[in-house]
């Protein structure tokens, strides 16, 4: 895990705003626990999995990869965005220990994780789609449909007109996660990902070898780094209670604003394996 260091380097063609805590902010330390308090809230408010799986998906495993097929391929909206989002971070904050540790963030999803055997995580998800038998052309010709964009241009509209600490509080907090379940803040099954899978891992339901589908397990691990790469980064430099308040509200925002997409994800699924998926519940 990569550390920050304890001063900060600047670039000297901004104009920079003290960094005195102000009387009335919150400790470093009580703002971590608010701020992972924020995350596990909005987990427990507004889930991923109001929609069981459909019942096909346990008993027909060809069901089952076109299935989680698709729900994947849509996540590749998302995953080819996000690296975006957090540069228009960068681009806005004066300091460089926070840019590169956005930086580092972005190399392992837009080029080469170490991790991954060097490759870049949208590789990972292609290989993973493709194991469920949807092959990368597929992938690439989807259209997203309103609901997505709608969702993705509003991320990136907060990583361009928010401080730069609301923008990466709304990104870095969705790989914070990791750390709320980590420290005890959230139940792990209440990370929606993997509750609804009555105990049985995808590769189980879609009969295929275990572990050969990589993306969420490789996210497990680099979302715990990432995400105490983004804490140590807020504690330092959100000095006002104002700053403080608006990550929180940040955090929650981005939060929701994925729980959307992944029951849209489900929704078109859903569609895709001949079940009715004419609603979307968004609140």
């Amino acid at each position: 895990m990569s550390s920050l260091t304890s001063d900060a380097k600047v670039t000297r063609t901004y104009f920079l705003y003290p960094l005195e805590r102000s009387p009335d902010a919150l400790s470093p330390e009580e703002y971590e626990q608010k701020f992972l308090e924020a995350i596990a809230e909005s987990f427990r408010a507004f889930r991923s999995d109001h929609v069981p799986l459909p019942e096909v998906v346990f008993k027909d495993t060809k069901v089952a990869r076109r299935f989680f097929g698709i729900e994947r391929m849509l996540h590749s909206v998302f995953a080819k965005l996000f690296p975006s989002y957090l540069m228009n971070v960068a681009a806005s904050c004066p300091y460089q220990d926070v840019r590169q540790e956005i930086l580092k963030d972005c190399w392992d999803e837009e080029v080469a994780d170490p991790d991954a055997q060097g490759k870049s995580h949208i590789e990972v998800l292609y290989g993973d789609v493709a194991v469920m038998g949807i092959p990368q052309e597929e992938v690439e010709n989807f259209e997203p449909t309103p609901v997505l964009m709608a969702c993705m241009h509003a991320l990136d509209n907060m990583t361009r007109t928010l401080p730069w600490q609301g923008g990466y509080a709304a990104m870095g907090g969705l790989e914070a996660a990791r750390v709320a379940v980590a420290r005890g803040y959230m139940r792990r099954e209440e990370d929606a990902i993997t509750a609804s899978h009555g105990g049985r891992s995808v590769e189980q339901l879609c009969g295929v070898p275990e572990g050969s589908i990589k993306l969420w397990r490789l996210h497990a691990s680099k979302d715990l780094t990432h995400g105490e790469d983004c804490l140590k980064v807020l504690k330092k430099y959100c000095t006002t209670r104002e700053i403080q308040q608006l990550t929180f509200w940040a955090v929650k925002t981005a939060r929701s604003l994925r729980v959307i997409t992944n029951r849209e994800q489900r929704r078109i699924a859903m569609a895709a394996i001949g079940l009715p998926a004419d609603s979307l519940i968004v609140t």
